[in-house]
């Protein structure tokens, strides 16, 4: 079989990245198990322990449990950021199907012996062609995104740790397809002869004294039997309307029209006035559903977008770079994912025969035409590309130019047009819609 990439490098070039670049090294992963570094895909062999040469940053772990029947249990997958020379090491559990961190005094000999090349005949060496392509996506993820939102104590996130699907309401045709397609994924754990163990239905408000949020939606959990090793993520809870005691109609009206408040408000009280770790954690959300299929991942990575693309002074006035970068980060994840010719099946991993994706191919799960057209994401862009046009004369000009490039993007890869002066806003009967409150049947 021939090799899925092949790393072009002189000796010299190649004993640099091995001694400076980071290792993932995997113990006692079984033979046939998917597995995926950022997204290059393996299966594993009977030497395979692992990727070396990987650049410092963040890295994110995929894998997928086989069966003796070559069925796949659901995918679960962690984060890792990785230090100059640093070598990480997991194991896998034969009772749980799962990759937990080596404690640090079992893990010292096995660092040891990848310093020494030990283990070198049994690392893949990193893919350095496609990593501009996943530093695109990942650029935003810090050490202290990964350790705030990651779930605890493994970092393992998995669809079968997250509550009922149901209730992130897939209420499109599109989002209930999806919803199946992951469920099947869910149930397939049953398949595989996982641990489960039942679910403490009293829910969690507060996961920890950092005001993280576990339950986003607060979504019930009471019947549910998630695998045990994994968990969910502490993703940030985004209040879809703003409701604040002594406001009149017209100032609430006024302010959900207008995000940029509310975004300013979440931004000094999870981010610590620090707007890089809300794109943290936009991409954060939004490789844990493309790579580890988490419907909590497009949950919140839809939740982000809602209230970003929502704001209007804040890309005008007062968040004009961070703006610029949401537009950036949006890009590279449309340009990454999009499918330009209609729905494709989710399906369980496929070995890759190359792991550089071409620029026109998805990889993890495809993002169709249908789940962005009828859901959300068409309206919330039509809103905010009519906002910079009228605006248009005082728009600072890398603004202008960053929503060009995704305006161009959606035109060329699903036909989306954007006209402005047909765009009525009160036609748009949909949850996305500003919100208007009315007063005495005047619609204010």
């Amino acid at each position: 079989m021939d090799a899925p990439y092949t790393v072009n490098i002189d000796q010299q070039a190649a004993r640099h990245y091995a001694d400076k670049g980071a290792t993932i090294l995997l113990l006692d992963v079984p033979e046939q198990t998917h597995v995926s570094f950022d997204h290059q895909s393996f299966v594993v062999g009977p030497k395979f322990k692992g990727v070396k040469m990987l650049p410092p940053g963040t890295h994110m772990v995929s894998y997928n449990a086989a069966s003796r029947t070559g069925d796949f249990a659901p995918t679960s997958s962690f984060f890792v950021h990785l230090a100059p020379s640093q070598v990480y090491v997991r194991r896998w559990s034969i009772e749980q199907e799962l990759l937990f961190d080596v404690p640090a005094d079992e893990a010292e000999p096995f660092q040891a012996g990848t310093r020494r090349y030990d283990f070198d005949q049994n690392l893949a060496p990193y893919n350095l062609h496609a990593y501009q392509q996943w530093q695109s996506l990942s650029s935003c993820i810090s050490q202290g995104v990964i350790s705030r939102l990651s779930p605890l104590p493994s970092g393992n996130i998995s669809i079968t740790a997250e509550a009922d699907p149901a209730h992130l309401r897939p209420v499109t045709p599109a989002e209930k397809k999806l919803y199946a397609q992951l469920q099947q994924g869910q149930t397939a754990a049953d398949c595989t002869g996982s641990t489960a163990m039942q679910v403490d239905g009293k829910q969690q408000s507060e996961a920890t004294p950092s005001d993280r949020q576990q339950d986003t939606y607060e979504m019930q959990t009471s019947d549910l039997k998630p695998q045990e090793g994994v968990g969910r993520c502490y993703y940030t809870r985004l209040p879809r309307l703003v409701k604040v005691l002594g406001m009149n109609p017209q100032q609430l009206t006024a302010v959900n029209l207008d995000k940029t408040g509310l975004l300013s408000d979440i931004l000094q009280k999870h981010f610590g006035g620090q707007p890089g770790d809300l794109l943290g954690e936009l991409q954060f959300s939004f490789l844990a559903f493309l790579m580890g299929q988490s419907l909590e991942g497009f949950a919140q990575w839809k939740a982000i977008i809602h209230l970003l693309l929502g704001c209007q002074a804040g890309p005008l006035q007062t968040h004009t770079h961070f703006f610029i970068r949401f537009l950036q980060c949006m890009h590279s994840q449309l340009q990454h994912s999009l499918v330009q010719t209609g729905p494709i099946a989710l399906q369980q991993p496929i070995p890759q025969s190359d792991s550089e994706p071409s620029p026109g191919t998805p990889f993890g799960i495809p993002i169709i035409e249908e789940l962005l057209a009828d859901s959300f994401m068409q309206q919330l862009f039509a809103h905010f590309f009519s906002m910079l046009h009228e605006e248009a004369a005082t728009v600072h000009i890398e603004l202008l130019a960053a929503s060009k490039q995704v305006q161009q993007l959606l035109q060329e890869k699903l036909g989306w047009e954007f006209d402005f002066q047909d765009l009525d806003l009160d036609e748009q009967e949909d949850e996305y819609a500003p919100t208007v409150v009315q007063l005495e049947g005047v619609q204010l």
